[in-house]
């Protein structure tokens, strides 16, 4: 077991190589080795969790190679509470993507090899527990996405892979000056490189000088890892790239987007800038706080502005992340759980949004609610697709945080945890929920209520593949959303470590 790790991180890798080995008129076999590559994937995600040692919060399947030893550089794998729920549901949507994209047809061998490269970067950033390997990995990722959206994309596709790009870019360039500061900061030793040797702030209790005045290294460098991290999020105001990128990316993109990339940078808090920066996360907790009500609010009005379906998912998205910064800036036990939990609950409930959305689309080919012109894009689905219908209102249930479905109780705890610290936030922050609630429903009754229109009838219901692929993600918000003890039990021990890490802080 103890090389589980490898076997996740390099099999997309290996997947990779042997699609781009196929002949491009082999379509049917480039296909099912991206399915077989993410579903062994997928099942060895699965064994990580049922070897996983649930009462330990130290890292656990550690992997540490030298890789450059002149400069402590190591190839530092591991995983904990907080990185293994996020492995999990990558495993998971990678292999539903595949399955979602099988009617692509346009450079079939380039888009699935991207797939499962940008699919290997994922499990890299979570895995890493060395800088230099992580922002490896973090800039890697970049790659597989630029081309994804900018060749599969739709019609201002490379204007969106180029903002998105140039976005992200530009918060690592950031973050890349913190992580050499901290190498520094270590004083060059055989740990400077070790994410984990720098948690608790050991490093960081002396000044910086910066344009020939002096700074507390702390406070500087914990904004310069904020500002890569909340890029990534995206948190209030570095959040417009993601709408045109979620609009122009194809199907399964816009899954991985919302699913997965987006949670490295939350992750990204929780793993280096609060265990690395304590003091200055605390001390900045209440404009960590203001930044996620601000996306709360600002993603929930935005949405529900939308007459493009694709966006107003892309705004709800905005505003889902913004209650985990909620969470996160609550330092408690609960606010941060619930932080964790809703990473892996949106990731669920907002995959079957970005995928039911694919559905029609690949019906339509238009995701208009209301068209430009003032006419009616959808209207009747309701009566026309049932099986259509029941899907995406469960999905919509669980991204609206209704009572059973597993955006409820994650929302929750998030409530729990910040109220007693912020108060004020957390009564303005309720309003995000009825806003979404508002959103939501109106863009249900818009789509589904009403007479079909002919163009609606000509619309078939979905297929055996289309069902298949969305049944494990209902099983999720359902199942998690009745018991969520399982995912909380992963991240309980890992998570307090974290908090109480923080609470010596206050």
């Amino acid at each position: 077991m103890s090389g589980l790790l490898n076997f996740i991180l390099w099999t997309p890798v290996i997947g990779m190589l042997v699609i781009l080995c196929i002949p491009n008129s082999s379509k049917t076999a480039i296909r099912y080795t991206a399915l077989v590559t993410t579903a062994i994937t997928f099942v060895l995600t699965l064994m990580l969790w049922a070897g996983f040692d649930t009462s330990v919060a130290d890292m656990q399947y550690v992997v540490n190679v030298p890789w450059i030893p002149d400069f402590h550089i190591n190839y530092s794998l591991g995983v904990d509470g907080i990185s293994l729920p996020m492995t999990i549901l990558t495993g998971l949507l990678f292999f539903l993507c595949i399955l979602s994209s099988w009617t692509v047809e346009k450079s079939l061998k380039g888009y699935f090899a991207l797939l499962l490269m940008l699919e290997a970067t994922v499990f890299g950033v979570f895995f890493s527990l060395d800088f230099f390997l992580f922002y490896v990995f973090w800039e890697v990722m970049l790659l597989p996405m630029f081309f994804l959206i900018g060749i599969w994309g739709g019609e201002n596709r490379e204007y969106a892979a180029v903002k998105f790009f140039l976005y992200t870019f530009f918060g690592s360039i950031i973050m890349l000056i913190g992580i050499i500061a901290l190498y520094y900061s270590a004083g060059n030793d055989a740990d400077a490189f070790n994410i984990l040797a720098h948690h608790g702030g050991l490093y960081t209790d002396k000044t910086v000088s910066i344009f020939g005045m002096d700074w507390e290294f702390n406070k500087v460098f914990f904004w310069a890892m904020f500002l890569g991290f909340a890029i990534k999020v995206p948190v209030f105001p570095f959040h417009t790239w993601l709408p045109h990128a979620h609009v122009q990316a194809p199907t399964a993109v816009s899954v991985i987007l919302a699913g997965v990339l987006l949670k490295m940078g939350t992750y990204g808090f929780l793993r280096i800038a609060f265990p690395i920066f304590p003091a200055a996360a605390v001390t900045y907790s209440e404009i960590i706080a203001i930044l996620g009500l601000i996306s709360v609010l600002y993603g929930a009005f935005c949405a529900m502005a939308q007459n493009d379906v694709k966006k107003l998912v892309a705004y709800s998205s905005v505003s889902h992340m913004g209650f985990v910064m909620l969470g996160m800036a609550a330092m408690t036990t609960q606010g941060m759980n619930g932080a964790v939990l809703q990473m892996f609950n949106h990731g669920t409930s907002t995959a079957m949004m970005f995928l039911m959305i694919g559905v029609i689309y690949e019906r339509s080919h238009h995701r208009w609610i209301v068209r430009p012109d003032g006419t009616k894009g959808y209207g009747g689905i309701a009566k026309h697709m049932p099986t259509y219908t029941v899907i995406f209102i469960i999905g919509m249930f669980a991204s609206l945080g209704l009572p059973g479905l597993s955006g409820f109780i994650s929302e929750a705890l998030i409530f729990l945890g910040i109220y007693e610290r912020f108060t004020t936030i957390t009564v303005i922050a309720v309003m995000g929920l009825l806003i979404g609630a508002a959103y939501l429903l109106w863009m249900y009754k818009r789509m589904f209520f009403g007479e079909p229109s002919e163009e609606v009838r000509s619309y078939s219901d979905m297929n055996a593949r289309e069902i298949a692929y969305m049944l494990p993600l209902c099983a999720a918000v359902i199942v998690f959303g009745v018991y969520p003890t399982p995912i909380l039990n992963i991240m309980r021990a890992s998570v307090g470590k974290l908090v109480t890490l923080l609470a010596g802080f206050q």
